[in-house]
């Protein structure tokens, strides 16, 4: 049985920056259902990214520190937005750090 990468999104983070982050991680869970371990941290960061633009219509390199979707908007004064700062600075990082755990 192949494992997937989608495992290290099991744990979810304690804190998020804004209310859409959860479920950008959610979606992001179910897209790497598709990918396959062993998959290095750098081959993780590049699909991260492609997967991001694919979901969110932005990139991780825009000079917004958040990003409005409105699939996530469900209620709130942030409903509906991404911290970008939130995955560059915890989540990739984390998210990275548990893949690399795997091999262990």
């Amino acid at each position: 049985m192949l494992k997937t990468v989608s495992v290290i999104f099991n744990e979810r983070p304690k804190r998020w920056g804004l209310r859409g982050d959860p479920y950008l991680w959610d979606e992001l869970e179910r897209y790497f259902q598709e990918v396959t371990y062993p998959c290095t941290g750098e081959e993780f960061a590049e699909i991260f990214k492609y997967a991001f633009e694919e979901l969110t219509g932005s990139s991780l390199g825009d000079l917004d520190k958040r990003i409005y979707c409105e699939k996530y908007s469900h209620g709130g004064m942030s409903s509906g937005h991404v911290c970008l700062e939130f995955w560059i600075e915890v989540a990739i990082p984390m998210l990275i750090e548990r893949l690399e755990g795997l091999a262990i």
